[in-house]
């Protein structure tokens, strides 16, 4: 049976609604949820490394019964402190990431999302940044043969697009065409705050990836139809019904803004519905990342 049958048949379950808890800055946000995702998504899921200057990507949902959401961190006027609070080694094992696919005219556009607890300039005044960031990577395939043409990245309510052979990919060996995923870097824009970046040779330079653990990272991923519940994804979407749930901050993959994001992350050589799924979209994968990651936090013994 498809999860996705499953899923529609707990919408009727309610989680109980509670203002958001999670975090104190001298506490560790939650653990990741290990729930499901499309194998699509998961065979391009973005490879990540976070430059020194920046934070950490974090769940911006807590685990159940509660499932509070991240009310992240208020950004301070400092250059010194750009990551405080938000870049700690064990940070890089207690992070998801969300995706949502629309497929039409045979190609599919899957989008990845990651949230971050603050995004700040590090300098004073009223433009110093903001609490909450959501950042967005799009990989576009080619469906007659899962085939990247193109990936785009977020940065400033903007996307920039690249083709398949104008990107890195790890591993190196063979790119996309194997086993490869593509490469980007969460980084500090000059005296401007946080977007997402293709990585160039040099992040495959000098001892690797900036991040603790000096490798690329990949956290458990959480497809579109792959939560618990339809009240459990509703609730992370919107906050209970916010229009503004995340504050100066827009996750992408929600109803509303996502058909408009992938108009912006649209390469203009293909021909694609930004606002319409194919029937076939969307179906889970069997594989959990419990079975995947095994042993990982949060997963049952």
């Amino acid at each position: 049976m498809l999860f996705r049958q499953s899923l529609w048949a707990l919408s009727s379950v309610s989680l109980p609604f509670s203002s958001a808890l999670v975090v104190d800055k001298r506490q560790l946000p939650p653990g990741p949820l290990f729930l499901k995702a499309p194998q699509l998504d998961k065979r391009y899921q973005p490879a990540m490394d976070f430059d020194t200057d920046s934070c950490y990507n974090t769940p911006a949902m807590g685990p159940p019964p509660n499932n509070d959401l991240n009310t992240g961190l208020e950004p301070k006027d400092s250059n010194d402190s750009l990551t405080d609070d938000c870049r700690r080694e064990e940070m890089l094992e207690r992070a998801n990431v969300y995706s949502r696919q629309r497929c039409n005219n045979g190609y599919c556009a899957i989008m990845y999302a990651y949230y971050f607890q603050k995004d700040q300039t590090g300098t004073a005044g009223p433009l110093h940044g903001h609490r909450h960031d959501w950042e967005h990577v799009v990989v576009w395939v080619r469906m007659a043969d899962n085939f990247v043409s193109h990936v785009a990245v977020s940065a400033h309510k903007k996307y920039h697009i690249k083709k398949n052979d104008e990107i890195q990919w790890t591993p190196k060996e063979g790119g996309a065409a194997t086993d490869g995923h593509p490469a980007i870097v969460y980084h500090k824009e000059g005296g401007s705050t946080h977007a997402m970046r293709f990585a160039t040779g040099a992040d495959f330079g000098n001892g690797g990836p900036e991040n603790h653990w000096r490798k690329w990272i990949f956290g458990p991923l959480i497809g579109h139809f792959g939560w618990d519940s339809v009240d459990q994804r509703t609730r992370m979407y919107t906050e209970g019904g916010s229009d503004n749930a995340w504050g100066d901050a827009s996750l992408a993959i929600a109803d509303g803004p996502f058909g408009d994001n992938l108009g912006k992350a649209k390469p203009g050589e293909i021909n694609f519905d930004v606002n319409n799924d194919d029937p076939q979209t969307n179906k889970i994968s069997e594989v959990s990342d419990c079975e995947m990651f095994g042993g990982a936090p949060g997963c049952a013994n």
